[in-house]
């Protein structure tokens, strides 16, 4: 099965780096953190969601139902983000190979279609039915990875103005454009996002989505973009840092004083959440990077880097196999849950991760990496 890295390649100018002939190591951890946190399911604790003690932390691994927000709902916007990051590295070796933009740029589209696809028949297989499916993580991504590469060598003030844009944009189409069975900008199911999906697709996604989201979202991939090329440059590690806590902090000071103006919703991603995950997201890659590449810190690491080999590998494998792999696990854990059901619930999810993950450290161990 053709598989699909999350290093997108694209083409650049200028000066190669040192860096470029290596990978960035905490850019790896941070996705396989990411794709750990993604397949985990809050590592059983889901199950305890009605419990005194455990309740608080396992509603932590749950979306917010639609104002406000929880760890959980960084899993995107990590991994858009971390798409942006990826490319200065693999497009410049692209262009330094001499290959023609247009070459590179039916490359991305291929890509993109590819994301798609792979994304529909997840979706698909997991619904029992034909099933096209433009909410879901790879589809988005389609959309966002497309908009970055297009700006991949605009420089850092024509790729903030797009994404502010872009933001402006979706705000403005929430605020100002009114449609039939719209009660409010940020009504849940009457918003012009849900309202659109019911014209256009004839239907919606359910639990509030819209597929509009991939206009503002693709801000976050943009900032990864940005946030790449600081990493990629010659500046010292001090300034590099200094660089994105700065925006870091932007970013979250910004979110935080617009969500009484605008609410921070995921489901539709808000301009107030765009902010917000993306300050987050900035300050999570500035510990990775200062833990992995400054410090050096391999002990624990290690596997997270795996995962994050074969990143959407192994969101495909989770997506398409997580009900048969559930079901298995309980062939051997069914008499726990007979004995306390949220524990033998516990016992089987995390039974299931660490086969997820074995699938990882076996790829790896053997060199095999997926791509597209």
């Amino acid at each position: 099965m053709p598989g699909v890295s999350v290093h997108p390649e694209t083409a650049s100018v200028g000066p190669l780096p040192p860096l470029l002939g290596q990978r960035l190591y905490s850019l790896d951890v941070f996705r396989g953190f990411t794709m750990l946190w993604m397949i985990s399911y809050g590592f059983g604790l889901r199950f305890y969601q009605d419990d005194a003690l455990l309740g608080p932390v396992a509603r932590q691994f749950t979306h917010a139902d639609w104002h406000g927000m929880y760890p959980w709902d960084l899993i995107q916007p990590f991994f858009m983000f971390i798409v942006g990051v990826a490319m200065p590295w693999a497009f410049t070796r692209r262009a330094q190979s001499g290959e023609p933009w247009g070459v590179t740029f039916r490359h991305v589209l291929k890509r993109c279609a590819l994301l798609i696809l792979f994304g529909t028949l997840a979706r698909s297989l997991g619904a029992g039915r034909p099933f096209l499916d433009l909410i879901n993580v790879l589809a988005q991504i389609s959309f966002t990875y497309l908009v970055a590469f297009l700006i991949l060598d605009k420089g850092w003030r024509v790729q903030l103005g797009v994404s502010l844009a872009l933001l402006a944009m979706h705000t403005g189409l929430y605020l100002f454009v009114s449609l039939p069975g719209v009660t409010g900008p940020w009504d849940k199911n009457a918003n012009f996002g849900y309202v659109l999906d019911t014209l256009v697709l004839g239907g919606n996604w359910g639990g509030g989505y819209a597929t509009i989201n991939a206009l503002s979202s693709a801000a976050n991939t943009i900032w990864g973009l940005m946030a790449g090329w600081v990493l990629f440059s010659e500046a010292t590690a001090r300034d590099k840092l200094r660089k994105l806590l700065t925006a870091g902090a932007m970013g979250i000071v910004v979110g935080l004083a617009l969500d009484p103006l605008i609410p921070n919703i995921k489901k539709i991603w808000t301009v107030t959440f765009a902010f917000l995950s993306g300050g987050i997201t900035l300050w999570v890659l500035a510990f990775f990077y200062w833990a992995c590449d400054l410090k050096g810190w391999r002990k624990g690491t290690v596997l997270l880097s795996m995962v994050g080999a074969n990143s959407i590998f192994i969101y495909l494998f989770h997506e398409i196999l997580l009900r048969w792999m559930t079901q298995s696990g309980l062939v051997f854990t069914k008499w726990i849950v007979d004995l306390n059901g949220p524990f033998g619930q516990f016992v089987n999810a995390n039974l299931v991760i660490a086969f997820q993950v074995y699938v990882c450290y076996w790829l790896y161990r053997r060199r095999i990496s997926f791509k597209l």
